[in-house]
């Protein structure tokens, strides 16, 4: 009896790293992928106050506020596992305000290279803690560092096939959308030790919402008049990231950090 609960958790790791593993070689049967020239041309383009495509530049400060908030909520995480994925979190979602502001003064491949390299560092520092939660919490920490590793690898790569012309976005898709198809899938087979469901799936929820609203940044400027698209997809992708550092529990002021070994009973999400 005491062997059926471990046979069920490799086996919902081998479903998972099938899935994952099936994502990425298909992602790799097609033809590399050159950056689109076409997205640097964005619907705003108003310069006010000297600042230069002010709308989608200062649209990123709400990055600076959620990430300063995750680290002001650093010390009080109720769980003592989560520090160090919570922490290059909490670092690539500041980052990502000042990378993504830096591209949007002077918008070119070469300087989205700043704006991409901090959201790999984000979205890995998430799957880590995702991962390390539910999947394989006995080598969180490898499994950080092995990640950060390959998201930083990935938007080298990029930049450097880019820079021979010969440009190729396929590990650096597989940083950002390898996620957000297993996070669901780890969502609906592990059960919930001390992260919030809820809130990782409010979060998937607003990203999805800011790539509509980057997709349509033309449509949106032409309905609305004021602002384009792509600013406000930068607002969503904030509360997104909001919703990821809310879903990493605080202890009560007057209690110290747990290990995550001693978080109480397993609850469902």
């Amino acid at each position: 009896m005491s062997q059926r609960p471990v046979s069920d958790q490799n086996a919902r790791r081998l479903i998972v790293l099938a899935v994952g593993l099936a994502a990425i070689f298909g992602l790799f049967l097609i033809d590399r992928i050159p950056q689109d020239a076409r997205y640097h041309f964005f619907a705003d383009t108003d310069t006010l106050g000297g600042v230069p495509n002010f709308w989608n530049l200062t649209s990123n400060w709400p990055f600076l506020v959620v990430g300063a908030f995750a680290l002001w909520r650093l010390p009080r995480l109720a769980i003592r596992e989560c520090w160090p994925a919570y922490s290059v979190l909490s670092v690539g979602i500041m980052l990502v305000g000042f990378g993504s502001a830096y591209y949007h003064y002077a918008p070119s491949t070469q300087t989205l290279f700043w704006d991409r390299l901090p959201m790999t560092v984000a979205f890995m520092g998430l799957f880590s803690l995702v991962l390390g939660e539910r999947v394989i919490s006995d080598y969180r920490n490898t499994t950080l560092v092995l990640l950060v590793t390959c998201g930083i690898a990935a938007a080298l790569y990029w930049s450097w096939t880019e820079a021979n012309g010969r440009g190729d976005l396929r590990p650096y898709a597989v940083v950002q959308f390898l996620p957000l198809i297993l996070m669901p899938l780890i969502l609906a087979l592990f059960p919930r030790k001390y992260l919030d469901g809820r809130l990782l799936l409010y979060a998937l929820a607003w990203y999805l919402v800011a790539k509509a609203l980057e997709h349509y940044d033309h449509q949106i400027l032409s309905l609305v008049g004021a602002i384009g698209g792509h600013p406000l997809k930068h607002i969503a992708a904030a509360i997104g990231a909001l919703c990821l550092v809310c879903a990493v529990p605080v202890a009560p002021r007057d209690k110290s950090p747990k290990r995550a070994g001693h978080v109480g009973p397993v609850l469902p999400l």
